[in-house]
């Protein structure tokens, strides 16, 4: 059970993408380990993924009540939040100094930069049609140089597309 709740643990610190990011890596392990098999897993996400909220939490809990019953999804659930948790009360006791530290805000930025940058490559490499990427990039323009609530630039983008696209 330290194994499973490690390896959860360690999955949670590297979940900086989501749940999707990380659940190849969970896979790898889980089957590498020979705690389930790769139908047991393709089975385990068709419930996470039909389950409401985070696919990465529901995952590691039915991962770990297939694996040792209740204490293994409590096991496991509370590994993969152990490490959001320690990063934000360490971010929260250390704010002042943080704040106060130009370098690391500004590598903040930057990182975050590039991670919105990686995230709208790999969204733009799967527009299949240019119908798709200028519409695409009328709703970004309408979303930085107008006041109009991104909800309605979302909607509006979906009923050109449907219309668009027929």
């Amino acid at each position: 059970m330290l194994e499973l709740f490690l390896t959860f643990a360690g999955i949670g610190f590297l979940a900086f993408g989501g749940g999707w990011s990380v659940l190849g890596i969970i896979q790898d392990t889980v089957i590498q380990k020979g705690w389930l098999t790769r139908v047991e897993f393709k089975e385990i996400i068709s419930v996470a993924q039909m389950t409401p909220g985070p696919v990465l939490l529901n995952t590691a809990t039915y991962v770990g009540l297939k694996i040792h019953g209740i204490v293994g999804a409590l096991l496991t659930t509370s590994a993969v939040l152990i490490s959001p948790i320690i990063f934000t009360s360490l971010l929260f006791v250390f704010r002042n100094q943080i704040i106060k530290n130009k370098r690391l805000i500004s590598a903040l930025k930057y990182g975050v930069t590039f991670l919105i940058m990686v995230t709208l490559q790999s969204l733009l490499l799967k527009i299949d049609s240019t119908i798709s990427l200028v519409i695409a990039f009328i709703s970004f323009m309408f979303f930085i140089k107008t006041k109009m609530d991104p909800i309605y630039i979302i909607l509006l983008s979906g009923i050109v597309g449907i219309i668009a696209l027929q």
